[in-house]
């Protein structure tokens, strides 16, 4: 199994992205632009306060309304990721000042996308119910004690498994659909082999600044009215915190899409650019040592 190189590929990933920053503008700009309208459609709607107590058919149009803009936010995430990872690869050069593209290539990423998220779905899914059925079988043989110490251990077992197949599932699932132009979890696992912590040390090195500019403007935002929630928690009912929950959430909710669409150069440049430097590494031909002499 191939080692994928921790330092080589940060160092490729941030040299990727200052080096070309103004071309990733250019090719992620406009479908960013347009995610970020998605992503504040239901809060300028009044999508996003409404309660399922309240009107059933408003909540069910809603419901349906934005699972209709969630599908359409995964195919322009497709068509960044398709663009960029092209950049990143080597497939395409030059610079670009706006791009827009729907083609296979983009068309399969988002099928990609949508059973890498029904996977992870499916086994938090299968982790929720391995929890319950441990805890009422436990329960059933009278001890809450080995009940809790064996809901804890599946618990813990379940996230680590989640974990580790997001990781390695997921880290080369760019690159690998768009270079070989087809849909291959077990490729990528295959691919990913004796690479788990590299891959985390990878990740949390490229994803760690901008990370660290989300918190911070979150916290500057609302960490006073999150804080000032928290004091009254107690005192108030859990549909009233929910619904002032909501509140701070949807008062901020334009400045946060906004500081995301200006981090996303740097998201999408760090995060696509370490995976295709991954990808080349593990698919590299290694050189084979003839032992012929020159004299």
């Amino acid at each position: 199994m191939t080692k994928i190189p921790v330092g080589e590929t940060v160092r490729f990933a941030y040299r990727f992205t200052f080096s070309q920053l103004g071309t990733i503008i250019g090719l992620i700009w406009l479908p960013m632009v347009a995610i970020a309208l998605l992503e504040f459609l239901p809060y300028a709607m009044g999508d996003a306060g409404l309660r399922a107590d309240q009107d059933p058919n408003a909540v069910g149009a809603a419901a349906l309304r934005n699972i209709v803009f969630w599908l359409v936010s995964v195919l322009f995430y497709a068509m960044v990721n398709v663009a960029v990872v092209q950049q990143a690869l080597g497939k395409r050069s030059g610079t670009a000042i706006v791009h827009f593209a729907l083609g296979r290539a983009e068309f399969r990423m988002w099928g990609a996308s949508l059973l890498f998220l029904a996977i992870m779905f499916a086994l938090c899914a299968g982790l929720l119910l391995a929890v319950i059925a441990t805890g009422m079988v436990m329960q059933a043989l009278g001890s809450k004690v080995f009940a809790a110490i064996a809901v804890s251990a599946i618990f813990l077992a379940g996230v680590c498994v989640v974990f580790v197949s997001l990781v390695r599932l997921g880290f080369l699932l760019v690159p690998a659909t768009v270079a070989e132009e087809k849909v291959s979890f077990e490729r990528n696992w295959l691919l990913t082999a004796g690479n788990f912590w590299r891959i985390t040390a990878i990740l949390f090195l490229v994803t760690l600044p901008t990370a660290v500019v989300l918190m911070t403007a979150a916290l500057a935002l609302m960490g006073k009215e999150f804080d000032a929630l928290g004091q009254i928690a107690s005192r108030i009912s859990v549909e009233a915190f929910m619904e002032r929950y909501q509140m701070i959430l949807s008062a901020h909710a334009s400045t946060m899409i906004g500081i995301n669409l200006i981090l996303a150069p740097f998201t999408f440049g760090l995060t696509i650019g370490a995976a295709a430097a991954g990808y080349k590494a593990v698919t590299a031909v290694p050189k084979v040592d003839t032992g012929a002499k020159v004299s």
